[in-house]
């Protein structure tokens, strides 16, 4: 390779036609960007509006990151004002400037490579930013353009994410963002590792069949089936025990007599009850009478006339003839009081006797009349009734024709469960395969993670990449990592590893931005270790390290003779003040 392209710097500076922006200008090697405190500063002011941060989401921006609402040009007091940069890529000299107010805009300064398609609009030049990002996917990473319309693929800001973290991405080495996607990082990584990234898209693609699979699932739970969970066979055995009800249903629907006059007979049969209970009931009084009255006949004898013969024989002494004439009178009239007596008392008996046995009569047909009705009403049934044993039939035939379709979806997502087992086991072989068959690769990145790792930490840190169903993992280890700045530190030797790897590469990332929130909670020590690390990294292997940093926060680097701070400072004076920020003003 030229030596002079490959001394070529990639990021030479940044402006602004905002006229309080400090022009910042890039140097090879280390570039140090320090923001100082101000004398006249009380202890409790932030340094976190002096720009520092902020110098890394420009930068990001001008190389292509999307500028959305939330972007640090959109803000109220910036989103007029337009930010160049000025870098050098495979030999092209360009400047290119953005702005807030057209974010889809990637205007190209007159004096640029005419290496980029522009158009012309007003006087400027101009490229859509999806080309200014496929031009420099291709100028940086050697990305082909076939790459940018397959699904799940690279991309250039996928992969400069690792060379310029933003503040949200100091948090583990695979990802630059939090909640970034599984294969997100797995496609990047696996490609900035030079192993077979085509292969692990394919994960992503089971992923997503899983996902839909088990919404499926979810789906075919829902509606008249739902809470109706189960297998293949436990659906099965719910078809035949309702198959075996449906069957009891049809021949009772088959058996069934309709009796329109239903109702009528039934409410009959409740009245003909009542009729004989109201006749039991007469019955019983008539017979408790009629008890009574013949025990009265057989009780009542003939009257003892004695004592009136006596009182009359008497009388007869005085009155013979009177006497004689008015017993005969009384005898007569007393016989003919108890003969009276007698049949009347005989004559009310023959009509209990009578009434007796028209109720007997009228309860016989009375109860005739109601085993007739129901029999009838056993062997017929209510039009209501045939309707609900219709209903209970349709809806159990409608269940079991849901159910048999949820058995064919549960046999088809069993099968589809069982091929996608299959897919990740072949998948999973194939990234084993690739990795044996790229091991070198592997074993570059390994000892060079460790040795980056043993700098800082005098024993060698440990990187691991395993193939598993779900796609390569990805796990860093340095001794005692569990501490805030130690866990920070991966970050570090990762991203050494990788400028370190790439270095040899005709189209390579030349710039690597550390913000200062990496060294946050790091020991003293190997801050000042990752700086003299870094220094000479980045000349061994031609890059430019951009790091920001707080005055007060650097280190003690009196142990390295050949490492001056001033030879690597920013030319750019940043301050806590009001003006005193990158921007020149408070926002």
């Amino acid at each position: 390779m030229d030596i002079l392209k490959r001394k070529q710097r990639m990021l030479h500076s940044i402006s602004s036609d905002l006229n309080t922006f400090k022009k910042v200008v890039f140097h090879d090697g280390l570039n140090l960007v320090i923001a100082d405190k101000e004398q006249t500063s009380g202890d409790g002011r932030s340094r976190n509006g002096a720009g520092k941060s902020s110098l890394v989401e420009i930068i990001n921006t001008l190389l292509g990151s999307d500028i959305k609402k939330d972007n640090l040009m959109k803000a109220e007091a910036l989103k007029e004002s337009s930010f160049s940069l000025s870098l050098s890529i495979n030999g092209h000299e360009l400047t290119v400037s953005r702005s807030g107010s057209v974010p889809s805009k990637v205007f190209v300064h007159k004096d640029s490579d005419s290496v980029l398609p522009t158009v012309v609009d007003e006087g400027k030049k101009y490229i859509a930013n999806e080309q200014w990002l496929e031009f420099l996917g291709n100028e940086v990473f050697g990305i082909h353009a076939s790459s940018y319309e397959m699904k799940h693929s690279i991309s250039f800001r996928l992969l400069f994410s690792y060379f310029a973290r933003s503040g949200k991405g100091f948090d583990v080495p695979e990802k630059t963002f939090p909640q970034q996607a599984r294969w997100q990082f797995q496609v990047a990584l696996t490609y900035l590792l030079k192993l077979n990234w085509k292969l692990v898209r394919q994960f992503e693609a089971i992923r997503q069949k899983d996902k839909l699979i088990k919404a499926l699932i979810k789906a075919s739970n829902e509606g008249a089936l739902k809470g109706v969970i189960g297998t293949a066979s436990e659906l099965s055995t719910e078809i035949h025990l309702k198959n075996a009800r449906v069957t009891q249903l049809k021949k009772a629907v088959t058996d069934f007599k309709v009796l329109p006059e239903y109702k009528e007979k039934e409410k009959r049969a409740t009245e003909i009850t009542q009729e004989l209970a109201i006749l039991s009931v007469d019955d019983l009084s008539d017979k408790e009478w009629l008890s009574n009255l013949e025990r009265t006949i057989d009780e009542e004898s003939e009257p003892d006339q004695s004592k009136v013969n006596r009182l009359f024989e008497q009388a007869n002494i005085d009155f013979p003839e009177l006497v004689s004439k008015k017993l005969k009178e009384f005898e007569a009239f007393h016989s003919s009081i108890i003969s009276n007596r007698r049949a009347h008392l005989l004559e009310e008996i023959e009509s209990i006797k009578e009434r007796i046995d028209n109720r007997e009569k009228e309860k016989e047909a009375l109860d005739s009349e109601r085993s007739e009705i129901l029999s009838l009403l056993r062997s017929h049934g209510a039009l209501e009734q045939f309707y609900q044993f219709q209903s209970e039939l349709n809806k159990f035939e409608a269940q079991i024709e849901l159910l048999k379709q949820k058995l064919q979806a549960t046999k088809n997502l069993d099968v589809q469960k069982t091929d996608l087992k299959i897919d990740k086991s072949k998948l999973q072989k194939k990234v084993l395969v690739d990795h044996t068959e790229r091991d070198k690769a592997i074993e570059n990145a390994v000892v060079k993670f460790a040795q980056i790792s043993e700098a800082l930490y005098d024993e060698p840190g440990r990187f691991t990449i395993e193939p598993t169903e779900d796609g390569p993992k990805f796990e860093f280890d340095i001794p005692d990592k569990k501490s805030t700045g130690k866990s920070k530190m991966q970050i570090f030797c990762f991203d050494m590893m990788m400028m370190e790897l790439w270095s040899n590469e005709e189209c390579r990332p030349k710039a690597l931005i550390h913000d200062s929130l990496l060294f946050d909670g790091v020991d003293e020590r190997q801050v000042s270790k990752a700086l003299y690390l870094g220094s000479q990294w980045a000349k061994k292997y031609d890059f430019q390290y951009i790091v920001t940093m707080n005055s007060d926060d650097l280190p003690d680097m009196s142990s390295y003779e050949d490492f001056h701070i001033e030879d690597y400072k920013v030319d750019l004076k940043i301050t806590d003040s009001e003006k005193g920020g990158l921007f020149g003003v408070r926002f």
